[in-house]
C-alpha cells in the first residue's frame, strides 16, 4: 500500500502548474482540431464533445484559483487529477473515432508525469487504466469515416481492428511499460540522492559547530585551570580552619571532591584532544563499562537515585569504547538527573548485535518542537543550558556505529535510548589475536 505524503509547498505548485499548462496546451489542440472538424463539415456528436470540453474548463478554471492558495496537495490528490485526465480523454475519444484518433497517444503523458512524481503503485494504477481506457476504445466508439478509409476497416479482420490500429495497441503497451519501470527508477533514486544530499549538508552543519564548540572548549579548559587551582588551595584552609564544625567540614569535602572532578575531567580533556590518542578504542564487557560509567557519573552526580537494571540474562558480548562514548552516556545521564533530580531508570540489553542502553527520567518531556532539533542542531529547553550536550553526545555515539532515539514516555518523563554494535566473536578473536 502506497504510503500518504505530502509534496513540499513549493514543489506542489510547480508540479500543479506544469500540470495546468500541459492541459491547456492539449485543450487548445483539441479545440483547434474541433473547430477544423466543423469547418470542413466533418459528421461529429458536436453536443456531447463540446459539453465534455466545458467540464474540462471548469476544472482546469479551479485548479487555476487553487494555484493561488498555497495549500498542501497529497499524492492521492494528484492521482486524481491524473486519473481524470485519463478518463476525460477517453470521452473524448469515444465520440472522435475511438482507437483510430491520432490524439490517442497523449495517455502516455498522465503516465510519464505520475512516473516522475507519484509512488510505483499509483503509476501502475495510472498506466493499467489507460490501457484499459485504449483497449476499451479499441472496440467501443463512435466511428469517423475521415480516420478509417475502406481499406483500413474492420471487415478486413472479421470484425476485429486492422493492423494498424492493433500496431498502435502494441505500442502503447510496451511504451507504457518501460515508462513505468525505468522513470520511476531513475525518479526514485533522484529522490533518494536528493535525500542524501540533504543528510550529508545537515551532518556538515553539524559537524562545524560540533567543530566551533571544540575549539572553544580546548581554549576555556587552558583557561579554567589556574582558578580551579586557586579555588582547590582556598577550599584547603578552610578545611583546616573548620575541621571542629562536622556539618561544615562534610560540605566542605564535597565541594573539594567536586573542584577534584573538575580537575580530573579538564586535564582528561587535554588527553583526548592529544591526536596519537584520537580515535582509540578498547574492548570491554557490557557490564564493566557501565559500572565505570556509572562510577564516574555517582561522582559527579551522587544527590540522585539511579534504578539499575540488567534485562539480558546471557553472558556479555564484547563491545568497543573509548572514552568520547563514555562521555556522551555521562552527558545523557546528566540531562536526565537535570530533569528529574529525585530519580532515574537505567536499563541496559543486550542481543548478538547490538546492545541497547535505556535512560528514562520522571521530568516534565520535551515538546515536539524541540523534538526535532536535538541531536542535529543547538537547542536546549533547560534555563541555563547551553544545548551542546545532546549534539557532541549524538555525534560521539554515532560515530561508534549508534544511533540515539528519544521519545516522550506514555506516561511522564522522557525516554532516551542508545543502540551499538556488539562485537561478533570473529573480531574478538583477532583482536585477542593481534594481542
Amino acid at each position: 500500500m502506497a504510503d500518504t505524503r505530502f509534496f513540499p509547498l513549493a514543489a506542489a505548485q510547480l508540479n500543479l502548474q506544469r500540470l495546468l499548462l500541459i492541459r491547456l496546451i492539449v485543450y487548445v489542440c483539441q479545440l483547434s482540431a474541433l473547430a477544423f472538424a466543423w469547418f470542413l463539415d466533418y459528421s461529429l456528436e458536436y453536443t456531447p464533445i463540446i459539453s465534455v470540453m466545458g467540464f474540462i474548463l471548469v476544472i482546469n478554471a479551479w485548479v487555476f484559483f487553487r494555484l493561488l492558495h498555497q495549500s498542501m496537495v497529497s499524492d492521492q490528490e494528484f492521482l486524481l487529477h491524473l486519473l481524470f485526465d485519463v478518463l476525460s480523454l477517453s470521452v473524448l475519444l469515444y465520440f472522435g473515432g475511438g482507437a483510430s484518433n491520432p490524439f490517442v497517444s497523449f495517455f502516455l503523458v498522465p503516465i510519464t508525469i505520475s512516473a516522475a512524481i507519484l509512488p510505483w503503485t499509483y503509476t501502475w494504477a495510472v498506466a493499467g487504466i489507460s490501457l484499459a481506457c485504449y483497449t476499451f476504445l479499441l472496440f467501443f466508439y463512435r466511428p469517423l469515416s475521415i480516420l478509417m478509409p475502406e481499406d483500413m476497416n474492420m471487415s478486413s479482420m472479421g470484425g476485429l481492428p486492422n493492423l494498424h490500429i492493433i500496431g498502435m495497441w502494441c505500442n502503447f503497451i510496451v511504451s507504457a511499460v518501460l515508462i513505468t519501470y525505468f522513470v520511476v527508477k531513475m525518479a526514485a533514486e533522484i529522490r533518494s540522492q536528493d535525500i542524501k544530499l540533504n543528510d550529508y549538508r545537515e551532518d556538515n552543519m553539524r559537524n562545524e559547530q560540533i567543530l566551533a564548540v571544540a575549539t572553544q572548549a580546548a581554549g576555556t579548559a587552558h583557561e579554567l585551570g589556574t582558578p580551579l587551582n586557586t579555588m582547590t588551595i582556598l577550599v584547603r584552609e578552610m578545611a583546616d580552619d573548620y575541621q571542629e564544625n562536622p556539618a561544615l567540614a562534610k560540605d566542605i569535602a564535597t565541594l573539594e571532591m567536586q573542584l577534584a572532578s573538575c580537575k580530573a575531567s579538564l586535564q582528561e580533556m587535554v588527553k583526548r584532544a592529544d591526536l596519537r590518542n584520537a580515535g582509540m578504542a578498547r574492548q570491554s564487557a557490557i557490564p564493566a563499562f557501565i559500572e565505570q560509567i556509572l562510577e564516574q557519573w555517582s561522582l559527579l552526580r551522587p544527590e540522585v537515585r539511579l534504578n539499575q537494571k540488567f534485562i539480558a540474562a546471557n553472558e556479555s558480548p564484547q563491545i568497543h569504547v573509548d572514552s568520547t562514548l563514555q562521555q556522551a552516556i555521562v552527558n545523557i545521564l546528566n540531562n536526565a538527573a537535570d530533569a528529574s533530580p529525585e530519580g532515574t531508570d537505567l536499563a541496559v540489553d543486550w542481543n548478538t548485535e547490538n546492545w541497547t542502553l535505556t535512560i528514562r527520567d520522571y521530568g516534565k518531556g520535551v515538546d515536539e518542537e524541540m523534538m526535532a532539533y536535538l541531536g542535529s542542531e543547538i537547542v536546549s529547553n533547560k534555563e541555563k543550558g547551553m544545548g551542546v550536550g545532546m549534539i557532541l553526545s549524538q555525534a560521539s555515539i554515532e560515530r561508534m556505529g549508534g544511533e540515539v532515539s528519544i521519545s516522550s514516555h506514555p506516561e511522564q518523563g522522557t525516554l532516551t535510548q542508545i543502540r551499538l554494535p556488539v562485537l561478533n566473536a570473529s573480531a574478538q578473536t583477532s583482536k585477542q589475536a593481534e594481542e
